[in-house]
């Protein structure tokens, strides 16, 4: 064969691979959108369920203590920047087997975006480091942590999340218990269809 001839298939093989490889990487940064802004419904989100929604929305806490929501604790949102209230409480149809939830509200659904993101990613979750010298607020500290249990007497490492995501609502944003994100959203999906319907 001619090193003439050895060169045009060598190159068209590397563009080939080259076109190929340019087609992978698009296609996985498409697919790596988890959905977010205002449509929320990330990969962790149950069907049809957005994690932020609402923008037009205003909620307040008889509202969910309308639908079922136990109000157990109110917090003194000085540091909480941005925030107009915030609680801890519980709500389920068993009352045997109910979630823990901590609320807070924001004057808008953009403070809510903002310091109430920023706030909420901070306690939330499994990178979550409910420590009192790292969270920038830890009013309420106690009722955001748990215990990760290590199958002995003692009860283990106690500065885990037990809110395992969130949710913006309008102004508001919902911490909710689970075990893990899709837990935690469906447990924040059961408190606002009874918001809604109530």
């Amino acid at each position: 064969m001619k090193i003439s001839n050895y060169r045009h298939i060598h190159q068209g093989r590397f563009a080939i691979l080259f076109i190929l490889m340019s087609v992978a990487i698009v296609a996985i940064a498409c697919g790596s959108d988890d959905g977010g802004g205002d449509s929320g419904g990330g990969s962790d989100a149950p069907d049809g369920f957005a994690r932020i929604s609402q923008p037009e929305s205003s909620f307040n806490i008889d509202q969910l203590i309308s639908a079922g929501f136990k109000k157990s604790k109110t917090y003194d949102v000085t540091g909480l920047e941005e925030a107009t209230e915030a609680y801890y409480g519980f709500f389920g149809p068993d009352p045997y087997n109910r979630q823990e939830f901590e609320v807070r509200f924001y004057p808008t659904h953009q403070s809510a975006l903002g310091a109430g993101v920023s706030f909420a990613d901070e306690a939330t979750g499994e990178e979550a480091v409910l420590l009192k010298d790292v969270q920038r607020w830890d009013e309420g500290l106690t009722q955001r942590r748990q215990c990760a249990g290590n199958g002995g007497h003692h009860s283990g490492k106690c500065d885990n999340a037990k809110y395992g995501d969130y949710v913006v609502r309008g102004n508001m944003v919902l911490m909710c218990q689970g075990k893990d994100s899709k837990d935690a959203l469906e447990n924040c999906e059961a408190l606002l269809i009874a918001v809604q319907s109530s």
